[in-house]
């Protein structure tokens, strides 16, 4: 068959719009359906891969398991058939852009967008593989991206069908054409597929998942070649690439690498859902590390070092405030009782000479009607008759014009008054009496010191 052109009429249901993409093994059409007026997209087989009557019996079969396959991370294959010589296969039509496409427009992605995009895909080949197919394709430009809704999904395409046509035909010479579609796989390929080995089985498609979550977070493929000797040597016997060596990437990335693109296929993951979900971990828990590191030591530091210095300084605080507070109450109980007293001490001491009269100051408050019986008590210091003594001191002046008898008897008149003196000593008892009127005199002046 030529190559189709628009507005061809496939199958006489789908009407050929225009080419989508073109790859080594057929091309992609956005088509139209006559019957139910949707958009699909068709895949058309190679005309000289489908002139091999074993590989179009193989791509049948394999076209017949990937239209059985029901999942939300697989395209769907709607109808699949031969039109004349050409082989087709109609599927939903997807808007977005495969991983590929993404990986040229950004480098590289997220440890978060390499763990959903890995785990959409290995849901979708684990899926293949329960059912008995084996993808042997799987790359970035297989992987397609999509918006559903405000989720982003991965859905596989090319299950089984563009590796099995080149496993089936068994050619050892192929066109130069079909090499360079080869070099474009061939950096995905495990080393059991590179060698031609007949069984291969589900864990190439693990080795192709490490390829692609190493290419997610590096922004690079793992295994380079200029030539394709070289590459194969790079895949089947040189050191695998250490992971972190290339650049950043999450704590157990390296054995996870490791594990998945083991030389040895018994050496590697037990399944592709096993895989996918270790790598989940692995990037989650990166993201985690990234999302929130400040916050724990922030609080560790304040739990650590604010506590130790502030709560000595509200002890001391406290201890100081109430030492001000004790001594504040102990000075003005002093200074109260310090006002008090003096007016009590004066009293016993100098009632006899003076001290009375600054006691009858306090009487001056004394307008209350309480207060003016106390009046009197100015001329009780006259009582005693305290200006008498002087004259008799010119008495003693007289005695010695009068002899030495004279000078006796005022001796005898000087132990005469000595004698009184006990009744000075009872002198106290008249102020207990007299205390009984001047208690209200203090009161009222006590009131004045408050």
């Amino acid at each position: 068959m030529d190559e189709p052109s628009g507005a061809q009429v496939l199958a006489g249901k789908y009407k050929l719009v225009h080419q989508l993409g073109k790859g080594g093994m057929g091309s992609v059409w956005l088509a139209h359906h006559l019957t139910l007026h949707s958009p699909v997209a068709i895949k058309l087989i190679d005309p000289q891969i489908a002139s091999n009557p074993e590989a179009l019996s193989r791509f049948m079969r394999e076209a017949r398991a990937a239209a059985a396959l029901r999942s939300p991370h697989v395209v769907q294959i709607l109808d699949h058939g031969v039109d004349g010589d050409t082989p087709y296969i109609a599927m939903e039509l997807l808007e977005g852009e495969s991983l590929a496409a993404r990986l040229r427009r950004v480098g590289r992605l997220t440890p978060a967008d390499t763990a959903r995009v890995l785990t959409h895909t290995g849901r979708a080949v684990s899926r293949a593989h329960e059912v008995g197919v084996v993808h042997r394709d799987l790359k970035p430009d297989n992987i397609f991206l999509i918006e559903n809704e405000e989720e982003e999904l991965a859905k596989v395409l090319d299950f089984g069908i563009a590796k099995s046509t080149i496993v089936g035909f068994g050619v050892s010479v192929v066109p130069e054409t079909r090499t360079g579609a080869l070099m474009g796989t061939l950096h995905y390929m495990s080393p059991e597929q590179t060698e031609g080995v007949k069984t291969v089985d589900f864990r190439t498609d693990i080795w192709a998942m490490g390829v692609i979550a190493f290419e997610c977070l590096l922004g690079r493929r793992p295994f380079e070649g200029e030539t394709v000797g070289t590459l194969v040597l790079e895949i089947c016997s040189r050191p695998i690439p250490v992971p972190s060596q290339a650049g950043a990437v999450p704590a157990g990335f390296d054995a996870w690498f490791a594990r998945a693109c083991a030389r040895d296929p018994g050496a590697r993951f037990a399944s592709a859902r096993d895989a996918a979900a270790e790598l989940r971990r692995i990037c989650q828990a990166r993201a985690a590390e990234d999302a929130a590191p400040a916050a724990p030591p922030a609080e560790g530091v304040r739990t650590k070092l604010v506590p130790l210095p502030e709560a000595p300084r509200p002890r001391r605080g406290l201890f100081v405030g109430l030492g001000i507070a004790g001594a504040a109450a102990v000075g003005v109980t002093v200074f109260v009782l310090g006002r008090s007293p003096p007016p009590a001490t004066p009293a016993v001491q100098a009632p006899p000479p003076v001290v009375s009269p600054p006691v009858a100051p306090p009487a001056a408050a004394a307008p209350l009607p309480a207060a003016a019986p106390p009046e009197p008590l100015p001329p009780a210091p006259a009582e005693p008759v305290v200006p008498k003594p002087p004259p008799a001191a010119p008495e003693a002046a007289k005695a010695p014009a009068g002899g030495a008898r004279a000078h006796r008897r005022p001796e005898k008149s000087a132990a005469k008054p000595a004698a009184p003196k006990p009744p000075a000593a009872e002198a106290p008892r008249p102020p207990p009496a007299r205390p009984v009127p001047p208690a209200p005199v203090e009161k009222p002046k006590v009131n004045l010191g408050i």
